[in-house]
């Protein structure tokens, strides 16, 4: 009895675990979906007069109108293709959810490409933001092709690395804030080293995780 309980709880801490970060990684997201909405009720006139920020979504607003939307149906997608629950009580839904998604991130990625090329901070960032909007892209296509062919493990891992790239626009906002009050410096300095740090470790993680779970299923 005693030596169950200790196989056990080990499993029971991941789940727990797991439960917890998905949590987070939802409400996070949310959140910041929720933020980026106001985009849809916005209008060039209204965001010029907000700096310099303001006054460059403004003249490229065609460009951000459907950057914003892919994003934002990403963003709150997404954690709900991770659920175990959804996957195995409802896969219909999973399914519709997962081709909306995809479309969501063809669109965000598309015009992030556009953006990318007309970004505020020069060289640093047309490149940083591009290779995101590139990865976004390349990595949605793979997943879509991997379950077109029943290859459901390494559409996971494809779409693990996805969301990770969809979440730099969660992770961007929050380190822009973090590194302009840790370090004082300017915002376009920040917004620079933010153009690849938003991306770059959500990657490494999703790589830790896809390793860490390989690992499970082969234990």
């Amino acid at each position: 009895m005693h030596v169950s309980a200790v196989k056990v709880a080990p499993a029971s801490t991941r789940k727990i675990s797991s439960l917890a970060l998905w949590g987070l990684m939802a409400l996070l997201a949310t959140w910041i979906a929720l933020m980026a909405s106001r985009y849809f009720f916005a209008t060039p006139a209204k965001l010029a007069p907000r700096g310099a920020f303001g006054a460059h979504f403004a003249r490229y607003f065609p460009l951000l109108l459907p950057h914003a939307f892919g994003g934002v149906i990403a963003l709150v997608l997404g954690p709900w293709q991770f659920s175990e629950r959804v996957r195995q009580h409802n896969l219909p839904l999973h399914r519709w959810m997962g081709r909306t998604y995809l479309i969501a991130v063809l669109v965000g990625s598309i015009a992030g490409l556009g953006m990318a090329t007309v970004s505020l901070g020069g060289v640093v960032t047309h490149i940083g933001f591009g290779l995101l909007a590139g990865l976004w892209l390349l990595s949605a296509l793979f997943a879509y092709s991997h379950i077109r062919r029943g290859e459901i493990d390494s559409h996971r891992e494809w779409m693990t690395r996805n969301y990770a790239l969809t979440f730099a626009a969660v992770t961007l906002r929050l380190w822009l804030p973090f590194f302009m009050r840790a370090f004082h410096i300017e915002i376009m300095q920040a917004y620079m080293t933010v153009s690849w740090l938003a991306w770059v470790p959500n990657l490494l993680v999703a790589e830790v995780l896809i390793n860490r779970r390989r690992s499970l299923l082969h234990a």
